[in-house]
């Protein structure tokens, strides 16, 4: 039980201190709200590209994407994209509220969260297979998001699938990815020629080392923008959210990946894959949903107290997981 413990602590504590520590400089003055605005955009726009192609990149063929793997991923948003419909649709009576809370059910921050958890439990096998498992779930998360908002909101978006195929295509993480995946595909007509192994390969160094900056300074800026509110008037909003995502989505989502495999004919996930999988259930809300339901005439303040809230309540939730499922053998 100890070494379960310990495992959890130093998987999950290493995020809890960066982000402790980003809200400990804004809050004595070392950064401010314009510094945590642009680094914010720096790690979206182009740190975390950097790291999405170098992942990929590391790839010899494709015949290293583990599509079961994918399909589980998706699967599991899926399955707890459903799950929220029925909640929000008779529960909540506000039409502006109902997209918000239902992106709480299957939205996770994997990019800010979900990729160094996967690398603090499995090394750099797990985050290289969630960098492979983000070029499917960032579209994803993009097309339900916009599904939620624009079905429950009063002000339609009047072409929601060009909305949905603009930001899918525009998004630096997707970009990344297709462009690593476009130099494995061509890799095998180089005659072995790669950026890494090149005299160009200062220029791949490069980027490598920028990408390495994403999920570290992603958690600095994340800690800095926490802002506690009144949370009377959206009390229950954001504790449904909060159960929703922290503790409803990492058991449904595993319960998936633990017993689906063996009743369909697939072999059981090895620990790295199921460490990569965990991180993309159980991370806290996505940050992009607060400026998505801003987009989208939908309740913004009630998804920043969401994201707020489920980042917090994460430390605890993470902790508790991951120390249990390395209890159980699954890490």
């Amino acid at each position: 039980m100890i070494d379960a413990l310990l495992f959890s602590v130093n998987a999950v504590f290493p995020i809890l201190l960066i982000c402790a520590f980003g809200f400990y400089v804004r809050n004595n003055g070392t950064v401010s709200d314009e510094f945590l605005r642009n680094g914010n955009k720096f790690c979206f726009n182009y740190a975390f590209m950097a790291m999405m192609f170098s992942n990929v990149y590391q790839m010899q063929s494709f015949t290293e994407i583990r599509w079961n793997v994918v399909l589980f991923a998706v699967l599991g948003v899926m399955v707890l994209f459903v799950i929220g419909l029925p909640y929000v649709i008779f529960c909540v009576p506000k039409a502006e509220q109902k997209g918000v809370m239902h992106q709480a059910f299957y939205r996770s921050n994997y990019a800010t969260i979900g990729l160094p958890l996967a690398f603090n439990i499995a090394g750099a096998e797990g985050l290289q297979l969630a960098s492979l498992i983000s070029a499917f779930s960032v579209p994803l998360f993009n097309i339900l998001g916009v599904i939620s908002l624009s079905a429950f909101s009063d002000q339609k978006q009047e072409k929601p699938v060009l909305f949905v195929i603009k930001s899918i295509v525009k998004n630096p993480l997707i970009q990344g990815v297709a462009l690593g995946l476009v130099c494995v595909g061509v890799r095998p007509f180089c005659h072995g020629w790669t950026l890494a192994n090149s005299n160009l390969r200062f220029i791949y160094k490069a980027v490598e080392s920028l990408g390495s900056i994403a999920p570290w300074l992603s958690l600095v800026i994340l800690g800095g923008q926490f802002k506690f509110s009144a949370v009377k008037r959206l009390l229950k909003e954001i504790t449904v959210s909060v159960v929703a995502r922290c503790f409803m989505a990492p058991v449904i989502g595993m319960l998936l990946v633990m017993f689906l495999p063996a009743k369909i004919g697939l072999p059981a996930f090895k620990p790295v894959e199921c460490a990569a999988l965990f991180a993309l259930y159980a991370a806290p809300e996505a940050v992009a949903s607060v400026a998505m339901a801003d987009q989208m005439n939908a309740d913004s303040e009630l998804a920043g107290q969401i994201l707020v809230w489920t980042a917090l309540f994460s430390a605890l939730s993470l902790f508790l997981f991951v120390a249990f499922f390395r209890k159980c053998g699954i890490f």
